[in-house]
């Protein structure tokens, strides 16, 4: 790693390893080390990679080879900078048209189909991008936690660069529409917290006095069961 490009910082559009602050490095690593249980002997690809650093991780977890693909050209060259190998490669590409010259066994799409207005488009591109039986790895932030004024796909959400947010509900039902295969069972979450949260004047009173619950709640993925997560990841195959 080369540490070529410090010019890099955090908006809040994207993660910056080292300059996002704890909480939501934590939550990002997470999302990563949980989909390094699906990627040995796997050909990857991580759409909306950012700035590339999940690369030397799936390859040091056991996958064949990795590649990232994400719409800004600034961090696509920070990411090849750092973490191009012969394992490992990066290209500019838009998450509802980009094409490759091969399938791939395995697609992460972590915290960015938020950003899509034409999340459908994505989705079907995704199919596409993956082999007969592929993996899909997609997260979201879950809509009644982080927008809780919110309630459908149609209202904006509090994050000023997310278009839409869903509920796990939602993006089961694109998914299993657009030709993949999942439910429930394939439901994990981050951040998770009792289901009172859900009422927003409950949470006024929880947040006013002991303040914000995800400091003392886990940045680790687990199964959804009864409790309710800040984010949620899907994993679905191709049918």
């Amino acid at each position: 790693m080369t540490n070529s490009d410090n010019s890099l910082s955090f908006t809040g559009e994207y993660f910056i390893p080292g300059k996002s602050g704890e909480r939501i490095e934590a939550d990002h690593l997470e999302r990563y080390k949980f989909a390094c249980n699906f990627v040995k002997d796997k050909s990857i690809l991580d759409i909306a990679c950012g700035v590339g650093y999940a690369g030397p991780m799936f390859i040091q977890a056991g996958a064949k080879n990795y590649f990232g693909a994400d719409i800004n050209n600034k961090l696509i060259k920070y990411a090849k900078d750092n973490y191009a190998s012969e394992q490992i490669g990066y290209s500019i590409g838009d998450i509802c048209t980009f094409r490759f010259e091969r399938k791939f066994d395995l697609i992460s799409c972590f915290e960015t189909i938020e950003h899509i207005k034409n999340y459908k488009a994505a989705i079907i591109n995704l199919y596409n991008l993956l082999d007969s039986g592929g993996t899909l790895l997609i997260s979201s932030p879950n809509r009644p936690v982080t927008s809780p004024n919110c309630n459908s796909l149609n209202d904006k959400p509090s994050n000023e660069f997310h278009i839409q947010e869903f509920i796990p509900e939602e993006l089961l039902l694109l998914l299993n529409e657009n030709g993949f295969s999942t439910d429930k069972n394939n439901l994990y979450g981050q951040r998770q917290r009792k289901k009172v949260y859900r009422n927003r004047y409950i949470r006024k009173i929880i947040y006013t006095l002991f303040g914000n619950p995800d400091i003392k709640t886990s940045s680790v993925v687990a199964p959804v069961k009864e409790l309710l997560p800040r984010y949620f990841v899907i994993v679905a195959l191709k049918r």
